[in-house]
C-alpha cells in the first residue's frame, strides 16, 4: 500500500517556512513509490514536537486559570464595593418598609417617600447618628443600648434613608454562627469563594473552614474595599449590626463578640470603617467594654413627657382632625410613658384608652406568666423556678415602695431605679437577675441602673403588689424556699433492724480529717 503524507505534516513545514510537498503520482498496482530519505522524521524531531505542543497546551491553561483567578478577586471586590453604592438591600428595604418606609423604581434607583409614616419623635440623639451614617463622624465605633421599643433601628434607619444608602450596610445578628455568616455573606455580597469555579476540580464541600474564618475573610475583603474608597474620599463605610445581644452567650458568641470588636477598634483608629451595634441586654455592654478603648455607648430610653404629649396631639389632629384634651393625653403617658412602640399603637387607634389598657393588661398577664410565686404549697421540683420569680416579686416590691419616696435620683420616665449591685443583694443571687432582663421584666440601663422593663410592666407590678394576701403569699413562698433549701443540705440516717435496747451513735475523725458514723450497743 502506498504512504500518504499525514495533513498535520504539511501544516508544520509551512510553519517552519519549507515548500509544502506535493502528493506523490498515483502508481499502478503493485509498483510502491519511490522512498527519499527525509520523508519519515527522526525520533528527535517528533519528540520535539510533543514537547512544544504540551508545553504550549500547558502554557494556555495556566494564563487561563491565573487570569481567572485575578478576574474573580478583582470581581469579588467589586461586588463588595456595589453593596455600598447608594440604594438598599432586600433586608434594608424589608427593615425600611416595617418602619413605614416605601419605595419606587426611578431611572434604576429605588426612591423612599412617607406619606404612610409611622408615629415618629425626633430624638435627641438623631442628629448625632445621622453625623455617623454620613461618615462625618469618625474616630469610633457605636453601641446604641436600650430597651425593645425605644426607637434604636428607627434612628438608623431614618438616617439611612437620608444619604439614601450610600456607604451603608446593615444586618442582623442570629443565635447561629452559621446564619450570621450567611447574613454577612449577604449584606457584602460576598460569597466566601464558594462560587470560585476551582472548586469543581475538588471533591470537598462548598467551604473548608469554621464560620469565624470565613466571617474573618469576608472583613478582610471589606478592608480592602474601605482602602481603595478612601482613596477616592476620606468617608468611612458604615455596617450596621442590628440585635447583637442574640449572639450566643457562650464561647463560640464570645470569640465572635471579640473578632468584631478587634475589627471596630482597628478601624475606628484608622478612619475605614464605622460598626453600629445595637442591642437592648446589659450582658452585651458587659462583653464589649472588657476591651474597649474607642466604644461610645448612646443611652437610648424613653422619650421624655412633654415632647410625647406634644407628638402625639400633634399626630391625632393631623390623622383624625381630633384634638386630644391635655387631662386625656396626661392619662395616656400615665399608663404606657414614653415607650415609641406603644405610642405607635396608641396614637393609630380609635380609643386610645382602651389601647392604653389593653397594653397594660398584656405586660401583667406576661408578668404572671413568667414569675408569679406559688406559695407554701409548692412542689419541691419548682424550686429553681421559684428561686426566679420570687426575686422578680421582691424586686418588683421594692420598685413600687420606692414611688412613695420623695427621693428620684435614679428616676427616669417616671421609673425608680436601684443600683445593680443592690438588686442582686435583694436577689441573694446575681445570676437570676440576667434571665429577668432576658424576659423584658426587668431592664438595666447603661450605668448599671435596674428598673422595670417599661411603664406598663410598673404598673403591672404595682396591681400586684396592691393585691390582698400578696404580703403573706410572698413570706409563704420564700419560706417553702428555705425549707426546700434546708431539706437539700440535711442527709437522713434511718437504722433497721436493731434489737431492743439502747445504741449510742458515735462520730471519729480519722487521720485525713475523713468522718467516721459507728453505732454500737450502750453499756
Amino acid at each position: 500500500m502506498p504512504r500518504r503524507v499525514d495533513r498535520y505534516r504539511i501544516w508544520f513545514r509551512l510553519f517552519k517556512g519549507y515548500p509544502p510537498r506535493t502528493r506523490w503520482p498515483s502508481h499502478p498496482r503493485g509498483h510502491p513509490r519511490p522512498q527519499h530519505r527525509d520523508e519519515d522524521p527522526g525520533l528527535l524531531r517528533k519528540f520535539l514536537e510533543n514537547g512544544a505542543t504540551t508545553i504550549a497546551a500547558l502554557l494556555m491553561a495556566g494564563v487561563a486559570g491565573y487570569s481567572y483567578h485575578v478576574f474573580y478577586k478583582r470581581l469579588v471586590l467589586q461586588k463588595i464595593d456595589n453593596a455600598f453604592s447608594p440604594g438598599f438591600s432586600s433586608l434594608e428595604l424589608a427593615a425600611l418598609a416595617q418602619h413605614g418606609y416605601t419605595y419606587t423604581r426611578d431611572s434604576g434607583i429605588d426612591v423612599l417617600d412617607d406619606e404612610e409614616k409611622k408615629f415618629r419623635v425626633v430624638r435627641p440623639e438623631q442628629a448625632l447618628i445621622d453625623a455617623v451614617v454620613r461618615g462625618s463622624v469618625k474616630g469610633h465605633y457605636y453601641l446604641l443600648f436600650g430597651e425593645k421599643g425605644t426607637g434604636k433601628t428607627s434612628m438608623l434607619l431614618e438616617a439611612m434613608q437620608k444619604v439614601h444608602g450610600d456607604g451603608v450596610g446593615m444586618l442582623e445578628a442570629h443565635g447561629d454562627v452559621e446564619v450570621f455568616r450567611l447574613r454577612l455573606g449577604k449584606a457584602l455580597d460576598y460569597e466566601y469563594h464558594e462560587d470560585y469555579i476551582g472548586g469543581m476540580f475538588s471533591i470537598r464541600g462548598p467551604r473548608d473552614s469554621t464560620p469565624l474564618l470565613d466571617i474573618e475573610r469576608a472583613l478582610n475583603k471589606l478592608e480592602k474595599v474601605a482602602l481603595q474608597r478612601k482613596k477616592e474620599r476620606d468617608q468611612p463605610l458604615i455596617l450596621i449590626i442590628s440585635n447583637l445581644h442574640y449572639l450566643p452567650d457562650n464561647t463560640e458568641g464570645q470569640h465572635l463578640i471579640d473578632l468584631l470588636q478587634q475589627r471596630a477598634e482597628m478601624w475606628a483608629a484608622s478612619g475605614l470603617v464605622t460598626l453600629v451595634f445595637t442591642s437592648d441586654q446589659y450582658r452585651t455592654t458587659e462583653m464589649l467594654r472588657l476591651h474597649a478603648t474607642r466604644l461610645q455607648v448612646l443611652n437610648v430610653q424613653d422619650i421624655p413627657k412633654p415632647q410625647a404629649v406634644q407628638s402625639l396631639r400633634a399626630f391625632r389632629r393631623d390623622a383624625f382632625q381630633e384634638d386630644v384634651p391635655a387631662s386625656i393625653l396626661d392619662q395616656v403617658y400615665g399608663m404606657i410613658g414614653g415607650r415609641l412602640i406603644f405610642l405607635d399603637q396608641v396614637a393609630r387607634s380609635k380609643d386610645m384608652l382602651r389601647t392604653c389598657r389593653s397594653i397594660c393588661e398584656k405586660e401583667k398577664r406576661w408578668l404572671l406568666c413568667k414569675c408569679w410565686i406559688l406559695g407554701a404549697e409548692m412542689d419541691d421540683k419548682a424550686e429553681d423556678q421559684q428561686d426566679l420569680s420570687s426575686g422578680a416579686m421582691l424586686l418588683g416590691k421594692t420598685l413600687v415602695e420606692m414611688e412613695r419616696n420623695a427621693d428620684r435620683t435614679n428616676y427616669v420616665s417616671g421609673l425608680p431605679g436601684i443600683p445593680l449591685h443592690k438588686a442582686q443583694e435583694l436577689m441573694t443571687r446575681a445570676d437570676l437577675i440576667k434571665g429577668l432582663d432576658e424576659m423584658n421584666i426587668i431592664a438595666i440601663d447603661a450605668d448599671a441602673i435596674v428598673r422595670a422593663d417599661s411603664v406598663p410592666m410598673q404598673n403591672a407590678f404595682r396591681a400586684i403588689c396592691n393585691e390582698p394576701g400578696f404580703e403573706e403569699h410572698l413570706k409563704a413562698t420564700l419560706e417553702r424556699l428555705d425549707e426546700l433549701e434546708g431539706l437539700g443540705r440535711t442527709t437522713e440516717l434511718r437504722l433497721k433492724d436493731f434489737m431492743d435496747g439502747e445504741y449510742e451513735v458515735r462520730l471519729r475523725k480519722g487521720e485525713r480529717g475523713d468522718a467516721f458514723l459507728s453505732v454500737q450497743k450502750a453499756e
